[in-house]
């Protein structure tokens, strides 16, 4: 069983992280790692897949895989790779010397919803549309003050805050940090937090 880690330039190959091979076809390579099974979905795995992605894009650009994706052999991944050349190797030059920087956003003058409650159907719809538009309004706010300092973002999913990956150059992670603290200063009842940075978890696929 085939275990992938991450998609890097075929020039970048050569260096991969102890225990891992690489299979190059064209301008892109996959590092992977020969398993009797699959990871198991253990916090420790995790961790240690974590650390050795950290190690790849330490190297150089690198589009992070999906914690446990793996192919049934290495005929499949030279296909896989052959067929998505093209498409990798432009989001290797995206994510080039760039990091991910993921923003945590809440205002506690959001409108919260009203509970559910029987024959209140409809006031319950109404304050449900009402926080909607303020998060989605809060998220475009969000993202237009930082659009300066971030090549690309995607909004993550999230179910009591915004959350925003921002692919954000690497040698300017403070200044990104100062506009979000300067966003969330501009309006009472704004919190934020930004973790990272991280490697480009978010921006492995061409936004559609």
């Amino acid at each position: 069983m085939v275990v992938l880690y991450a998609i890097v330039p075929a020039d970048q190959a050569a260096t991969t992280p102890d225990g891992l091979r690489a299979l190059a076809r064209g301008s892109v390579a996959a590092l992977y790692d020969e398993r009797e099974e699959a990871p198991s979905t253990s916090r420790q795995d995790l961790l240690d897949f974590g650390r050795v992605v950290n190690d790849i894009s330490d190297a150089g650009p690198a589009l992070p895989v999906r914690f446990g994706t793996v192919v049934e052999s290495l005929d499949a991944l030279g296909a896989l790779l052959e067929s998505r050349e093209e498409e990798w190797r432009e989001r290797l030059a995206a994510v080039a010397g760039h990091v991910e920087i993921v923003v945590h956003a809440q205002d506690a003058a959001a409108p919260a919803p009203s509970p559910a409650a029987p024959g209140s159907g409809r006031e319950y719809l109404m304050s449900r549309a009402a926080a909607r538009r303020h998060s989605e309004a809060m998220h475009d706010d969000l993202t237009a003050a930082l659009r300066a300092h971030c090549r690309e973002t995607r909004r993550l999913q999230a179910s009591e805050e915004i959350r925003v990956a921002c692919l954000v150059p690497a040698g300017e992670t403070a200044a990104f940090r100062s506009a979000v603290e300067s966003w969330a200063g501009a309006q009472p009842g704004r919190r934020v937090t930004t973790t990272g940075p991280w490697p480009p978890y978010s921006f492995t696929e061409k936004e559609t």
